[in-house]
């Protein structure tokens, strides 16, 4: 599989789906997290603390989601 250069996140989880189709659930988050590839990652940006808080979370899930799937 081919995988493209990118910061989506949806991105990424639409070419994972036919494996993983109950990562689907895990859509909002990625589009949530989306936003944290780029914007944050020059300074002069900041979340505010409840922001990372929440992005903290929802990456922690997704990991833990695909290292399940993975067996790790």
């Amino acid at each position: 599989m081919r995988i493209p250069k990118t910061h989506d996140l949806e991105v990424l989880l639409d070419l994972l789906l036919p494996l993983e189709p109950l990562w689907s659930a895990l859509r909002s988050s990625a589009d949530y997290l989306t936003d944290y590839a780029v914007q944050f990652r020059y300074p002069g940006n900041e979340a505010s603390a409840m922001n990372a808080k929440s992005a903290l979370t929802k990456a922690t899930a997704i990991r833990k989601e695909a290292r399940a799937s993975l067996g790790l």
